[in-house]
């Protein structure tokens, strides 16, 4: 039995409380501050490493027979839905099914180092530890709509 995917978000910190500003006038328009813009692309950076990271680690329990494909087709690009499925097949065949622990991970997820390419594109580097090793996972996601999608997947 394979647990659902349940991609998490970091809660983003309070803001620091500012003292309150005066209103701005047509003669003096608001700009926003490069720590606001800072602080909005660290939130960014920080969801779309959550996001890799769990569907990192969810793609490499599929490809070790722990979980099922139909759990990750909502963040996964069909094509590459498909090969991960023709991957699964290919180990299936070649290496015998071992039994696990219900409720025991087989893949911890650790850091992620996120290159936004443009706004739209992201590039992450997770590194997982497997039960005999510790891999890393290149993890291409882009925005669709509303929703960042796994475009690209690597592991080493």
């Amino acid at each position: 039995m394979t647990a659902p995917l349940t991609l998490t978000r970091p809660q983003a910190p309070a803001p620091p409380r500012r003292p309150v500003a005066p209103v701005p006038t047509a003669q003096s328009p608001r700009r926003v501050s490069r720590h606001d813009r800072g602080q909005d692309i660290a939130d960014d950076r920080a969801r779309i490493a959550a996001t890799a990271t769990s569907l990192a680690v969810a793609c490499l329990e599929v490809l070790s027979g722990v979980r099922r494909s139909e759990t990750i087709a909502r963040w996964v690009e069909p094509e590459l839905l498909a090969k991960i499925d023709h991957r699964c097949q290919l180990r299936a065949e070649v290496a015998p099914h071992r039994a696990t622990v219900p409720g025991s991970r087989t893949v911890r997820p650790g850091t992620a180092h996120v290159c936004q390419v443009t706004p739209e594109i992201a590039e992450v580097t997770v590194i997982v530890a497997a039960a005999n090793r510790i891999r890393a996972v290149a993890v291409r996601l882009e925005l669709l709509t509303t929703r960042w999608t796994l475009t690209a997947l690597q592991t080493m």
